[in-house]
């Protein structure tokens, strides 16, 4: 393999998806698998959904357009054309699907031709909950499975309903699930010939997110509550202020009555410090060991009261002022990043994570978030335009029936 092969090279992945599989898709296309989505006349519906963006080429989504670079594009009916599909999977190594292309029955079917034509095919699908149990069947939107997750739960005020995420974040986090587990399988047909169905639950995968909640729940009995800017963390009997307003913009801080041991007191020290340079000596802010073994048994008010002095000083700070203080004096607080200060971290730049994609049949030029790992031997791949509906039907096909790669 040359320097700079993709990890995936000469792997070919057939995808059958809308937004779970297309996620999936581009994981395996940036690993460098050549990709090849199977769509209808026209494309997908994926490629209509909201929101669109105007292209050269008519509005498309924007979605669709973030997750199908680097693949291509054929327009074939595996339902109508089953030997052509089963051509396709002979010469395949994984098969990605999900619920919003195929119905159970339906990937039952296609998996059986799939399998015969190829038995070390690995068929991963992409669910809502996943084979078995009583809401196998059930279609889902993802907001409905970040509540079934527990994800919903836990994102809001306390004082307020639950609120979700607004992107689709179960569908997403199933996808790269998804890849993982495809990639597993690959791997145990590389080694033994034999392929496999991988199912992947969406709801599974969120509940996979929830980290420390879980284990809060299964060790303390604790069954948190959702808290924005004011919450209960952890094991707390009290609220807390996490995010707060600066002059020009918000960070995420944590100060007093969240534990942490010796470097939250530490960080705290050395807070009361820098707001002694500026003449800030409320006496509320040594009132207490605020974040020692008696931090549970201080009344609210008081931490209502040191909230509201630390709440002036910083924001009569800059973001970046609280930033470089923070960072030579250790105070653990960070800045919370806009999209627009996602695309100027300094950080992100230094390790060429955005990296630019031209599209000149679309009018598109841009960065993209796209270099999410440094393969020092196989980078990952070049970036290319999403294809046109069918754009690769001829040259794909042609090579099947001459027995040769496209």
């Amino acid at each position: 393999m040359s320097a700079t092969s993709g990890a995936l090279a000469g792997t070919r992945v057939l995808e059958i998806s809308a937004l779970a599989g297309a996620v999936c898709g581009r994981v395996l296309a940036d690993l460098g698998a050549e990709v090849i989505k199977l769509e209808p006349e026209g494309g997908e519906d994926f490629r209509r959904s909201l929101p669109l963006v105007p292209t050269a080429l008519g509005e498309e989504s924007a979605a669709w357009l973030a997750y199908n670079h680097g693949k291509r594009s054929v327009t074939l009916d595996p339902l109508a054309d089953e030997a052509g599909f089963a051509a396709l999977c002979a010469g395949a190594d994984i098969l990605v699907t999900d619920w919003e292309r195929l119905d159970l029955d339906t990937m039952d079917r296609l998996a059986s031709v799939a399998r015969r034509a190829n038995p070390a095919l690995v068929w991963c699908e992409i669910l809502p909950f996943g084979r078995g149990g009583p809401y196998e069947r059930y279609a889902a939107t993802d907001t409905v499975l970040q509540a079934l997750g527990g994800h919903l739960y836990l994102n809001g005020d306390v004082d307020r309903p639950p609120v979700r995420i607004s992107l689709p974040v179960g569908a997403i986090q199933g996808g790269v699930e998804a890849a993982s587990a495809a990639l597993m399988a690959h791997w145990h047909a590389l080694k033994t010939g034999e392929g496999q169905r991988v199912d992947v639950s969406v709801q599974a995968c969120i509940v996979w997110t929830l980290l420390n909640s879980t284990m809060a729940w299964q060790i303390l009995g604790l069954n948190e509550m959702r808290g924005g800017a004011i919450r209960k963390e952890r094991a707390n009997r009290f609220f807390t202020r996490l995010v707060w307003e600066t002059q020009d913009g918000y960070v995420f801080f944590g100060p007093v009555g969240g534990g942490g041991g010796s470097a939250r007191i530490k960080s705290y020290e050395a807070l009361i410090a820098w707001m002694a340079e500026d003449g800030i000596t409320d006496p509320i802010l040594t009132r207490h060991d605020w974040n020692g073994d008696g931090q549970f048994f201080i009344p609210q008010e008081d931490y209502d009261a040191v909230t509201a002095v630390i709440m002036g000083f910083i924001a009569s700070k800059t973001t970046d002022e609280l930033m470089a203080r923070s960072v030579r004096e250790r105070i653990l607080l960070a800045p919370i990043s806009s999209v627009a200060g996602v695309f100027d971290n300094p950080q992100f730049r230094a390790r060429g994570y955005f990296r630019p994609l031209d599209d000149p049949d679309r009018g598109l030029k841009l960065d993209l978030p796209a270099r999410w790992a440094n393969l020092s031997a196989t980078p990952l791949a070049t970036l290319r335009p999403a294809p046109r509906p069918g754009a690769d039907t001829a040259a794909v096909l042609t090579s099947l029936s001459q027995g040769s790669p496209a």
